[in-house]
């Protein structure tokens, strides 16, 4: 069976993120509220949130998510897709992710090459997918 992944992003990201997921059942959300209804609704095996995400509401998606008990050990993964102004900015965002019980965090910035973070991206999500099975 096919892994299904959330990915709650702006729009902007959904074609990169769409590339690296084509093996999985991606669903885009680019709203809290898509979000929630998303979750309600049907299972997840991965859920990947921007820090972007519907005007930077990543760390409510995420306190959500491992508040339902359906979720609490489904891996979530973090990334930010555009570069910050202050590298400490993106240090603190990898920080509070982690407290917040994330999986991982990805910043695409810190990949000079485009091709590079793709791959990086691809090998956490295989990674924390490999072990799991199907969602239900």
């Amino acid at each position: 069976m096919t892994k299904k992944i959330l990915v709650a992003d702006g729009p902007d990201i959904e074609r990169r993120l769409g590339t690296i997921l084509e093996p999985y059942r991606a669903m885009f959300v680019h709203t809290l509220a898509a979000a929630k209804r998303a979750l309600a609704s049907d299972g997840y095996d991965l859920i990947i949130i921007g820090v972007h995400f519907d005007e930077s509401r990543m760390f409510d998606l995420l306190r959500q998510v491992r508040a339902d008990e359906r979720y609490e050990e489904t891996p979530v993964v973090c990334v930010a897709s555009q570069p910050f102004d202050a590298p400490i900015s993106v240090k603190s965002l990898e920080i509070a992710t982690r407290a917040l019980a994330a999986d991982a965090f990805v910043d695409f910035a810190k990949y000079r090459d485009p091709d590079a973070g793709t791959a990086a991206i691809r090998s956490i999500v295989e990674r924390l997918l490999d072990d799991r099975a199907p969602a239900g």
